[in-house]
C-alpha cells in the first residue's frame, strides 16, 4: 500500500529541506541566510553615527568629557542628530559635541528635539572632520547653523582627513554677528609649547559667549604609525590654564597630594634632626 502525505510549503519546511538535501560528504553548510532579507547598508560608508576612526572617537568623548566635568551647570550632548523647525520645515543637524548653557536634561535622549526645550539651539556646536563627512561640515551644517542662528559653530581637525587646505593643526570657527553673519575665527597654531605651557596668542577667544577659549594641542600618539594627532582643549578664560577630564582631574588631585605628604615628610625630618642637633630626643 502507498501512503501519500501532503506537505505544506512554508519558509520552515523550504529551509528544513534545504540543509537536508545537502551532499554527503561535504562539511555541513547552514542555509538558512538564503531565506533572509539582504541588508541595505552599504559596507562602503561608516556605521555607527560619524565615527570611522579612532581619532575620531577619541576627541569627542574627549571633549564631552572636559565639558560635563567641568560645566554642570549647563548640558553637553554627543553625537546625536538635532531636529529643529525653520520656516516650518523640519531642519536635521548631526554634531559631533553639542554644547547648550543653562539647560537641565536630567535623563539621556536618542535625539535632540529642539521643540521639546522651547526652540532652544546650542551655544556652541563642534563636528571633528572626517574623510566622508568633512565636506558637508564645511558647507551645508556651517549655512544650516547660520540659518538657525547657532552663535558658535566648530570644525576641527584631528589629522589629515581632508584637503591640503584644511590640513591640521587646523580649528575654524564660525561666530554670529548681530547682522546675521558669521565672523571667521582660524588657528593654525598650537597653543602649547614644549613645556606645555598655553600660548595665549594661539587661542581663539568668543569674547564671553562660552565660559572658555579652545586651542589646539599636539599629541605624542600617531594614527597609522606617522600621521601626526591633534586635540582641541578648552582654557579658562580668564588664565592660561587648560580644562582638565574627570580622571584627569583626578590624578592632578592625587599629585597634589602626593606633594602635600612630601612637603609633611620633610618638615618632619628637618624638626627631628633640629632635636638631634641640640642632643634633644625626638
Amino acid at each position: 500500500m502507498q501512503i501519500t502525505i501532503d506537505v505544506v510549503d512554508t519558509p520552515k519546511s523550504r529551509s528544513r529541506r534545504n540543509c537536508t538535501t545537502q551532499d554527503e560528504g561535504q562539511p555541513f553548510k547552514s542555509t538558512r541566510i538564503h531565506s533572509m532579507e539582504p541588508d541595505p547598508f552599504d559596507q562602503s560608508q561608516p556605521r555607527i553615527g560619524r565615527r570611522e576612526s579612532e581619532p575620531h572617537s577619541l576627541e569627542v568623548a574627549y571633549l564631552h568629557d572636559v565639558l560635563t566635568t567641568n560645566f554642570s551647570q549647563h548640558h553637553a550632548l554627543i553625537d546625536l542628530h538635532h531636529y529643529f523647525i525653520h520656516d516650518d520645515e523640519e531642519i536635521d543637524l548631526q554634531f559631533d559635541v553639542s554644547f547648550f548653557m543653562d539647560l537641565s536634561i536630567p535623563y539621556t535622549l536618542s535625539s535632540y528635539r529642539a521643540v521639546n526645550f522651547q526652540d532652544q539651539v546650542p551655544v556652541l556646536a563642534i563636528n571633528i572632520l572626517s574623510k566622508s563627512t568633512w565636506r558637508t561640515d564645511l558647507s551645508e551644517n556651517l549655512d544650516l547653523c547660520r540659518v538657525l542662528r547657532v552663535p558658535i559653530y566648530v570644525v576641527f581637525a584631528p589629522y589629515d582627513v581632508a584637503t591640503k587646505l584644511y590640513r591640521p593643526p587646523f580649528v575654524r570657527a564660525y561666530q554670529l554677528r548681530d547682522d546675521g553673519s558669521q565672523e571667521i575665527k582660524e588657528q593654525r597654531n598650537c597653543c602649547m609649547d614644549e613645556s606645555k605651557s598655553i600660548l595665549e596668542q594661539n587661542l581663539i577667544d568668543f569674547g564671553g559667549v562660552v565660559p572658555f577659549r579652545i586651542g589646539i594641542e599636539e599629541m605624542v600618539e600617531k594614527h597609522e604609525q606617522t600621521m601626526n594627532r591633534y586635540r582641541l582643549i578648552l582654557v579658562h578664560q580668564d588664565r592660561p590654564e587648560r580644562y582638565y577630564t574627570s580622571l584627569e582631574q583626578e590624578k592632578e588631585r592625587a599629585n597634589q597630594e602626593k606633594e602635600r605628604a612630601n612637603r609633611e615628610q620633610e618638615r618632619a625630618d628637618k624638626y627631628k634632626k633640629l632635636l638631634e642637633d641640640n642632643g634633644i630626643e625626638p
